[in-house]
């Protein structure tokens, strides 16, 4: 028994209309995921609708993850609050594209967990760093090291290479390296 299966859902049970499930996400879940959020501590509600032939899942989720910084990978807690909904439903062969999931009617269930566990992650921003001046300040200074000596070892290899290739240079690539200058 996987530590995922809680989050299956039976979608041939005639009690699904309306129902409501709640999770509260842990440590747990995101390391089972194995993705990019390895803490949190989120509150997830999932509200069933079956209109017909699909069943329309509004999944909320509340709370805080811990992520890496993309600057000095210290931990970021994230503010998190989504609400998102999935529809499903059934079919004969498994299927993901578009705005709805086909299930095999041979499984009847689905497992949210990856689906509530990519919408808190299409929540978070783009760039995940600090506020400006609340980075780890050991790592801040080495990242301005290795920037420092990084763009002084590149003037210093463009300006070998100018001297050392006697080849005549077109004259619209000597106007831009005079920019450089």
């Amino acid at each position: 028994m996987s530590k995922l299966d809680a989050y299956k859902v039976d979608l041939v049970d005639s009690r699904l209309q309306g129902s409501r499930f709640e999770w509260d996400l842990d440590d747990s879940f995101f390391a089972a995921i194995d993705g990019l959020i390895q803490h949190g501590n989120i509150h997830t509600t999932v509200e069933c609708q079956n209109a017909g032939s699909t069943y329309r899942f509004q999944i909320s989720s509340v709370g805080k993850v811990i992520v890496p910084c993309d600057r000095c990978l210290a931990d970021l807690e994230l503010r998190i609050e989504t609400t998102d909904e999935l529809l499903v439903r059934q079919g004969s062969e498994y299927s993901d594209e578009g705005d709805c999931v086909t299930v095999p009617e041979a499984d009847g269930f689905i497992n949210l967990a990856q689906f509530i566990y990519e919408f808190i992650a299409l929540s978070m921003p783009i760039t995940l760093t600090h506020e400006p001046g609340k980075c780890d300040e050991a790592m801040m200074l080495q990242l301005s090291k290795h920037q420092v000596a990084r763009s002084n070892q590149e003037d210093e290899e463009s300006d070998d290479s100018t001297d050392v290739d006697d080849a005549p240079i077109d004259e619209r690539w000597s106007a831009l390296m005079q920019l450089k200058k």
